[in-house]
């Protein structure tokens, strides 16, 4: 008997309800696998030998954003984020877009040999998942009503056995956006999102053509549309406040759109200012308004 104790401490996002230790053969075969509520510590009836294991939250059926294959190899078993469609974006051909996917926390062990002297083994699972921010510098803001985009190039999965992302590309879609004014300058303005996913591909070297940034903004005549493309494969930094404790950093991007809206009127006709006379205005607060 061999116990896989598992140590969920380095998994800051949440507290696994349930956990799936799979023990591998080295020489191939199936593998051994335990689905329990019991998240300190799984047992094992094994032969003498060597062995891989994996271990992740919960088990593959209770994931509503994620597909798990391969699951029979150590080399081949994935977690691969569900494909979606879109009313609005005109997808490529063999482009899929992805879901956002849920916490996932694993870690692996590539060899462990059992003997009459083993008794048991521990793992640490971390988070696996990569948050991405995109801000977006937008002059003239005042004139926007609303804004959509997409990025392209984000790795479709991660390789449990191999800690890693998968190099299959889905797109994101960003359709949820706050607004920030400038402090200084009430014409100026930023627009933020953010998802989770499993990353950037392992790439030889930074190419700005890896990663697409498309922008729409429809101004406030409600007709008026503005496209943007952005290469910004070479542009990923890491964020100053990264958790340590997964396996990717916390990543952002930031652009700044070439020129200033266009001036629009708003839809209802008229140029939408004020024509009152107004006293005592407080002092300004910064409210973050989604859009």
């Amino acid at each position: 008997m061999v116990r896989i104790n598992v140590d969920w401490h380095l998994f800051d996002k949440e507290v696994p309800t349930g956990m799936t230790v799979m023990v591998f053969p080295w020489s191939g075969g199936a593998p051994h696998t335990v689905l329990t509520n019991e998240i300190t510590h799984a047992d094992f009836s094994l032969e003498p030998g060597k062995y891989r294991v994996l271990v992740f939250n919960q088990s593959t059926t209770e994931f509503g954003t994620l597909d798990f294959l391969g699951m029979d190899s150590y080399e081949t078993a994935r977690a691969v984020v569900q494909h979606v469609t879109s009313r609005w974006y005109l997808r490529g051909e063999d482009e899929q877009i992805g879901v956002e996917p849920e916490w996932l926390a694993s870690d692996k062990l590539d060899e462990f040999d059992v003997s009459e002297d083993t008794s048991e083994v521990t793992l640490t699972p971390r988070n696996v998942l990569s948050h991405i921010q995109v801000n977006v510098k937008v002059p003239n803001i005042g004139y926007l009503y609303s804004a959509r985009g997409s990025l392209t190039g984000i790795s479709e999965g991660f390789l449990l056995g191999q800690g890693k992302p998968l190099q299959s590309k889905v797109t994101y879609l960003l359709e949820s956006w706050t607004k920030t004014i400038d402090e200084n300058d009430a014409t100026q303005g930023t627009l933020k999102t953010s998802f989770k996913c499993f990353g950037l591909p392992e790439t030889a070297h930074l190419d700005a053509e890896n990663n697409k940034l498309s922008f729409s903004a429809l101004l406030i005549d409600k007709k008026t549309q503005v496209d943007y493309q952005f290469a910004v494969g070479d542009k990923f930094k890491k964020d100053d406040n990264s958790s340590e404790l997964g396996y990717f950093a916390s990543l952002h991007v930031d652009v700044e759109l070439p020129k200033p809206l266009p001036e629009v009127k708003p839809s209802e006709g008229s140029s939408g200012g004020f024509d009152v006379t107004i006293k005592d205005w407080g002092k300004p607060e910064d409210i973050d308004m989604e859009l």
